[in-house]
C-alpha cells in the first residue's frame, strides 16, 4: 500500500490512459453499433480491402496468369474403332520414248511398243480404277502433244488392243507437238485404287 501512496499522477499519464480507453472503447462501439450495409465506398480508404474481406463470387475475376509447366503425360486411352478399308495402292511407271521403263513402283512391264503406241501390263485388272497419263521428259527433250491412255480388254470403259487384250493392260498413245500424228515420247502412267 505504501508503494501506491508514492505514485504521483501526472497530467500526461491521465491523458494517455484516457486516449487508450477511448480507442479501445470506440472500436468495440463501432463493431457493435454499425448496422450492416451502412458503410459506403466513400468511407473506405482505397486499396485497404483484401480478397478475404469478400464472399466467393463478389469480386470479378482478373486476367488469367501465364500458363504453368506441362504436367506428365497421362496413360494411353482405349483403341478407337477400325476405319474403313483403304482404296488400294497406287501403281505408276515412267516410260522412255523407246518403250523401256525408266522408273516404276513395281510389277509393271511393257508388252508391246510401236510408233507412238505402248501396251503396258499392270499384272491385275485396272479397268475399274482411275488411270492417268501425262507427258514425261525421261530421255526426251523434244516437243510433244497429247498423251492418251485407257484400259484394254474391249470393255465399255476401254478398247480392244492388238496384244495384251485383257483388263490388266493399258494402251497409251503419244502424239507429236502438233497433235497430227503418233510419235514416240516419254510419259508417266499411274493407276489409282
Amino acid at each position: 500500500m505504501r508503494y501506491l501512496r508514492n505514485i504521483r499522477v501526472r497530467p500526461g499519464t491521465v491523458i494517455a490512459c484516457l486516449a487508450l480507453l477511448l480507442a479501445l472503447g470506440g472500436t468495440a462501439y463501432a463493431a457493435v453499433t454499425i448496422p450492416p450495409h451502412s458503410i459506403t465506398a466513400r468511407q473506405i480508404k482505397a486499396h485497404s480491402l483484401l480478397a478475404l474481406d469478400f464472399k466467393a463470387g463478389q469480386l470479378p475475376r482478373g486476367a488469367p496468369g501465364p500458363a504453368g509447366p506441362a504436367g506428365p503425360a497421362g496413360p494411353a486411352g482405349p483403341a478407337g474403332p477400325a476405319g474403313p478399308a483403304g482404296g488400294g495402292a497406287t501403281k505408276w511407271v515412267l516410260v522412255n520414248p523407246n518403250g523401256s521403263i525408266a522408273a516404276q513402283s513395281g510389277g509393271i512391264s511393257i508388252t508391246t511398243h510401236t510408233t507412238g503406241t505402248y501396251i503396258v501390263n499392270f499384272g491385275s485388272a485396272v479397268d475399274t480404277k482411275l488411270i492417268t497419263a501425262t507427258p514425261g521428259v525421261a530421255n526426251d527433250g523434244g516437243a510433244r502433244g497429247d498423251v492418251v491412255a485407257g484400259p484394254c480388254g474391249g470393255t465399255a470403259t476401254g478398247q480392244t488392243c492388238t496384244t495384251g487384250n485383257d483388263t490388266s493392260h493399258v494402251i497409251v498413245t503419244t502424239y507429236n507437238g502438233a497433235n497430227t500424228a503418233l510419235a514416240d515420247h516419254s510419259f508417266y502412267l499411274a493407276v489409282f485404287g
